[in-house]
């Protein structure tokens, strides 16, 4: 009987430990699993998407109200963020040796991404950028 208590003690901790995670990760931006020393990965994260937007924001601004380049831009933008959001959590059925790392490759990922959607951008409005 013994046995049987310390198993579902020790199952429900375990379980409770990785709906915690879980939790954890979705508190938000500033939120950070590392500690001070071991979060660069979080200030390249916001260089980035301070890169595409500043592509983002040149480009809105050269194309006219009704362009239909504009309209382009802008679907495809929120097109491309929805995918982004939508995939964020890649990492779900994967183990890693702490939240730390989870964070660093999820926010690895999420930089790759977006430094990708910042070539397509260049490279299709590259005329329109110089």
């Amino acid at each position: 009987m013994k046995k049987i208590i310390f198993i579902f003690v020790v199952f429900s901790l375990v379980s409770f430990s990785k709906s915690s995670e879980v939790i954890i990760l979705k508190l938000g931006e500033n939120f950070s699993s590392c500690d001070k020393k071991r979060r660069n990965h979080l200030d390249e994260l916001k260089d980035e998407w301070e890169k595409m937007n500043e592509i983002y924001n040149k480009l809105i601004q050269k194309f006219d109200k009704n362009n239909k380049l504009k309209q382009n831009l802008i679907n495809s933008q929120k097109i491309w963020i929805k995918n982004l959001s939508e995939s964020k959590n890649y990492t779900g059925d994967v183990i890693f040796h702490g939240l730390c790392s989870r964070e660093k490759a999820q926010t690895i990922r999420e930089i790759n991404l977006i430094q990708q959607r910042i070539l397509e951008l260049t490279n299709e409005y590259k005329k329109y950028l110089d």
